[in-house]
């Protein structure tokens, strides 16, 4: 198809007339002598002259730098002739420099169907397994994980040695024969790392801390990332999203895989490849970045940060202050305890603490702990949050995942009355809050982001009530977990009880009549919301005229709804929509094809009609040129 054809290869050191030669090269063939002669610009001109009116593709692979497009799309002529130039990088963001007409294509991981074909192309000269190699040939390329660079080394290790013992030793421990011989893949793990900026290399480097294919859950990587010091205020951006972009950044050069995502479409966990764990804990020592106490281990099966220290803590011995005085990280939340350790408030310098225990209420001296960020509790009683806990002016997150917990009223550090009343600046996120016990909390956490209540949430009068939350204006997440039952359907609050700037609602056990759900079409910036458990009550939802303007995500879930009524003006922004364990719901609406934006519908553990309807959606919405949205789901076998 085209007249002219060249490929080559750009790197992260490159020289601009080494690229002209050797793309003219590639288009005459044999090389005159006189071409090695030509400054840039003689051979600039030369390769234009040669494309001018001509067909032509070229390849410029392995970019890391917009600036070399920029250097040299003056020579390449465009006719309207059909011609192409492509691009091949490891980082996503260079698309955005070149100003390519088509929007990148990410290369995902290989499916195991295609790891398979190309671990045969790369062992056998035909391509082809012989019969007695194949169980463990299959057994190879599934460990590899979908990732090329690791097939090939494989297979590498396989081509010249076809016995039946051999591939069963790599069978059983790939990862070790993979990892023996450094020089296979390290020089090109190298390029990504060396073309890392310096604030990033600290971020990824720190996945050496985690055991290898570990899925770290991405609230908590950010958490760690700022506890050590790695994420710095640019622009007066809250720490969290500075290290947010870190996040995307590494994903983006094809550093990070995320096995896991959000019914939201946000990424829940994240993990690196074998490989790059090697290599990140060669990196590591040769950098001196992380110490064998700095690292997290296994205490009876259980994570822990630091290993020795959750292993003290399991076994009720007393921790030795001068030994861990510089710890910035203490997580033994995997590991059960009785009570909250006393000794740690001595720590003075953690900056995240997580903890389970069966009575995970902090003491007061918990203050002591001024350097305090992130504190989270897994209790199995209730837990009480001392007062003193409110003059921990560096607090940003308490994240108590279970239980009614209640706060203690506030006891702020003394100022002047000219300072006016101290604040917890930092403080983002309040989970599992009793809504009995912080009404004179929200005043003095301006910043508050996420909040949960889990307690009474209905009147006597049954209608939905809670603390005002007035003054917390930078409120993007709020979950309402109510325990408080009431004899019949409930009513909704006034829609001017939320904050303005609220995105994502979970309701749970609220007991609403569904004709009250008109009042969250009203909140302006509702993006995401969750219906869970017994949140409304009836077995028909009829939306009417309500419209959830800049709605993406819709979930519900474990309700007795049978009948949903709506129209595609209901939910006009529409990108996923998740419906689980709703076993009586019959169909889902087909006006919801209709919604242009919709691209997930995902039905798990309902009845089979509700299942086919979901597919009959997507064939009609095939059958009107629309293949972007994707169903999928499971149905309830029982």
């Amino acid at each position: 198809m085209f007249d002219f054809r060249a490929w080559t290869c750009v790197s992260q050191s490159y020289q601009k007339k080494d690229l002209l030669l050797s793309i003219l090269i590639s288009f005459v063939g044999d090389p005159k002598d006189e071409f090695y002669e030509m400054s840039e610009q003689q051979l600039g001109e030369k390769l234009y002259r040669k494309l001018k009116g001509r067909k032509y593709l070229v390849v410029f692979d392995d970019i890391w730098d917009c600036r070399v497009w920029n250097d040299l799309k003056m020579y390449f002529p465009d006719d309207k002739t059909g011609s192409r130039v492509l691009f091949t990088s490891r980082d996503l963001d260079v698309t955005l420099h070149v100003q390519s007409a088509k929007p990148a294509h990410v290369l995902r991981l290989r499916t195991g169907h295609e790891s398979w074909d190309i671990f045969q192309k790369k062992v056998f000269r035909m391509g082809i397994c012989p019969c007695g190699l194949k169980n463990f040939g299959r057994m190879i390329s599934n460990k590899c994980e979908g990732l090329p660079l690791a097939i090939v080394i494989a297979a590498g290790l396989l081509k010249n040695n076809l016995s039946v013992t051999w591939w069963e030793q790599i069978a059983a421990s790939l990862r070790s024969f993979m990892l023996s011989d450094p020089r296979e893949y390290i020089d090109s793990l190298a390029l990504s790392y060396n073309h890392l900026p310096p604030h990033l290399r600290p971020c990824f480097l720190f996945f050496g801390a985690f055991p290898e294919d570990y899925e770290v859950p991405v609230t908590k990587l950010i958490w760690l990332w700022i506890a050590q010091g790695f994420i710095h205020e640019t622009g007066g951006r809250m720490l969290e999203d500075v290290a947010g972009d870190f996040l995307m950044n590494l994903i983006k050069r094809s550093l990070l895989m995320t096995p896991r995502i959000k019914g939201d479409g946000h990424i829940k966990t994240c993990r690196i490849h074998d490989l790059l764990h090697d290599f990140c804990l060669r990196k590591a020592e040769e950098e001196n970045f992380l110490s064998n106490n700095y690292r997290y281990g296994m205490v009876s099966s259980m994570l822990c940060f630091p290993f020795d220290l959750g292993k003290f803590l399991q076994e009720g011995r007393s921790i030795c202050i001068d030994l861990y005085r510089f710890l910035r990280i203490l997580d033994v939340e995997s590991i059960l305890i009785s009570l909250f350790p006393l000794d740690v408030v001595h720590l003075v310098n953690l900056r995240y603490l997580a903890i389970q225990a069966h009575d995970g209420s902090p003491h007061a001296s918990i203050s002591n702990l001024v350097n305090l960020q992130m504190l989270i509790i897994a209790s199995r009683k209730n837990t009480v949050v001392p007062k003193t806990l409110w003059n921990m002016l560096n607090l940003r997150h308490l994240y108590i995942k279970s239980g009614e917990n209640i706060m203690e009223d506030p006891s702020f550090l003394q100022v002047t009355e000219k300072d006016g009343p101290s604040v917890l600046a930092s403080f983002q996120t309040l989970s599992q809050v009793s809504p009995r016990s912080c009404h004179n909390v929200f005043s003095r956490t301006p910043n508050l982001r996420k909040l949960g209540f889990y307690g009474p949430l209905i009147s006597t009068l049954g209608d939905l009530n809670f603390p005002n939350l007035g003054s917390l204006v930078r409120l993007q997440k709020l979950k309402l977990l109510n325990t408080f039952s009431y004899p019949k359907p409930t009513r909704s609050c006034n829609p001017i009880m939320f904050p303005e700037k609220l995105r994502k609602l979970t309701l749970l056990n609220t007991g609403m009549d569904w004709n009250e759900m008109w009042t969250f079409a009203w909140l302006p910036n509702l993006e995401v919301l969750k219906l869970k458990f017994h949140s409304c009550i009836g077995e028909k939802w009829e939306t009417g005229d309500a419209e959830f303007q800049k709605l993406k995500v819709l979930k519900l879930q474990d309700l007795e709804l049978k009948q949903w009524v709506c129209s595609r003006g209901n939910f006009p922004r529409l990108q996923r929509l998740l419906i689980h364990r709703c076993l009586k719901l019959d169909s889902v609406p087909m006006a919801l094809g209709k919604i242009f934006t919709l691209e997930v519908i995902e039905v798990n553990g309902c009845s089979s009609s509700a299942y086919i309807s979901a597919f009959k959606i997507q064939k009609k919405q095939e059958s009107e040129g629309n293949c972007f949205l994707k169903v999928h789901g499971k149905e309830n076998l029982y």
